[in-house]
């Protein structure tokens, strides 16, 4: 074994999360959040969360990435939400909620 092999703690992996991470191909979970792709579309076509497209110039494709931090935002929220002030919001707001126990 060569003495100068350095291997990482394990911990190290665990305690670095993405500032932004792609999303899932169709069909398939985010492995953050266990989150669908349509949901990442609903929930940035509400305004919930944040989404950034990268693409280069001239270039018909790009890659969309999701923002770690304002699904965290918006995690928190929903958690601290009552059904009452759900109800609330979504009669004034004229918005629906979006569920976060996907099937």
């Amino acid at each position: 074994m060569n003495p100068h092999t350095l291997n990482p703690p394990s911990t190290l992996a665990a305690s670095q999360r993405a500032e932004f991470f792609r999303l899932p191909a169709p069909g398939k979970r985010d492995p953050h959040f266990g989150l669908s792709r349509g949901w990442y579309y609903k929930a940035a076509g509400l305004g919930e969360i944040k989404m950034v497209a990268l693409r280069q110039r001239g270039a018909l494709r790009g890659v969309r990435l999701v923002v770690y931090d304002s699904v965290c935002a918006y995690i928190h929220r929903a958690a601290q939400m009552t059904p009452a002030m759900s109800a609330v919001a979504t009669t004034v707001l004229g918005q629906t909620s979006i569920d976060l126990t996907e099937k």
